[in-house]
């Protein structure tokens, strides 16, 4: 009974450390696989081919969407695990001002800055819509709105046909800086006044003459008095002194649309690893986020030069900005009919940005 008893437990002890054997090898094999996997997939990626881009600007590399610029690319290598490497050419030496999208077009840089506003290639989505967006100096809210249209009005996209757009910009907010002190609407007729696009026209309606020449000439256009003042972001008083040479800003935060200012020609694109795409794709929100962070930093810096500089900034009253206000939307209805004459959804678009303005500025 007693040799029963013995044998009896015996076999149980065995059974029991076979078990437990079992289950020490099943997890070391679960753990060696995990650890074969991550293994595998890291080198999966770094064993690819280094993939070398070059990315052409207009602007030199100290500007402010350089700065961005910069982290982008920096960040797109380090999030290749070195493999995404993408050399930068500054100041229009591979894609010029007037010609970039073309240049884009035809492969002379894989990537490249490319801005509707600069081209000589007609964009009349983009141009036509650009002052719908007025009354919202709040990047976000525009940003919103701009995304929503791109879903809604695929004529947006349709303008870059062969270009992946890799980053957009706000618009600049624009303010009236002048040599003469514009305190009311009345205080606008007579005056010369630098503008551009649509913004000419209401320049127009308010009784000054909108005037169209380069920024660079502004300065001395204004301090030999040539013309009165400009529409011009506040960083202009750090960037191009303007505060040495007019002494009033009327705040009339003039806001323009969002529009693409970086992409890839589609043709290089197409030939990237789907993997290299979504590193890509994974990081356009990154380069939006620091040029907006850019170009708000910059519009700081330069009100802050024009208070160390002596300029006056003006608010105007409820009542002026509220006739302020119908005027600018007049000139853009007769922008969106203009672009429904031409086939394009003009009203229809500005009619959503409207609306969305008013959803998304609650």
């Amino acid at each position: 009974m007693n040799k029963k008893h013995f044998s009896y437990t015996a076999l149980l002890l065995i059974i029991a450390v076979i078990m437990l054997t079992s289950a020490c090898t099943s997890s070391t094999t679960q753990t060696t696989t995990t650890t074969q996997t991550s293994v595998t997939t890291q080198t999966t990626l770094t064993s690819q081919p280094i993939i070398q881009l070059t990315y052409g600007s207009i602007n030199p590399s100290t500007h402010t969407y350089s700065i961005a610029d910069v982290a982008w690319i920096a960040k797109m290598k380090a999030d290749s695990g070195g493999i995404v490497q993408i050399t930068p050419y500054w100041d229009g030496t591979l894609l010029s001002k007037r010609e970039a999208t073309d240049e884009l077009l035809k492969g002379v840089a894989d990537i490249g800055y490319c801005s509707p506003g600069y081209s000589t290639k007609p964009y009349p989505v983009h141009v036509g819509t650009l002052g719908f967006y007025y009354g919202l100096p709040d990047y976000q809210v525009r940003r919103a709105i701009y995304n929503q249209l791109t879903k809604d009005f695929p004529e947006i996209e349709a303008e870059f046909d062969g270009i992946k757009i890799l980053c957009t910009s706000v618009g600049s907010t624009y303010q009236l800086i002048t040599n003469t002190p514009v305190r009311t609407i009345d205080d606008f007729k007579g005056l010369s006044i630098k503008g551009t696009g649509v913004f000419l026209e209401v320049l127009k309606a308010l009784g000054a003459e909108g005037v169209s020449l380069p920024m660079t000439e502004v300065y001395t256009q204004l301090d030999k008095g040539l013309i009165d003042g400009c529409l011009a972001p506040y960083e202009t008083f750090a960037s191009l002194h303007f505060g040495e040479v007019a002494k009033y800003c009327t705040v009339l935060n003039m806001t323009s649309a969002v529009y693409a200012t970086r992409g890839m020609n589609m043709n290089v694109w197409n030939g990237l690893p789907a993997n290299i795409q979504q590193i890509f794709e994974s990081n356009i929100d990154f380069w939006c986020e620091q040029d907006d962070s850019g170009r708000f930093n910059t519009d700081q810096k330069g009100y802050d030069q024009g208070l160390a500089d002596g300029v006056q900034y003006i608010e105007l009253s409820a009542a002026d900005l509220a006739k302020y206000n119908q005027i600018v939307e007049s000139v853009m209805l007769a922008e969106a009919g203009n672009m429904d004459a031409a086939g394009l959804p003009g009203t229809a678009m500005y009619e959503e940005v409207r609306q969305l303005a008013e959803q998304y500025s609650k």
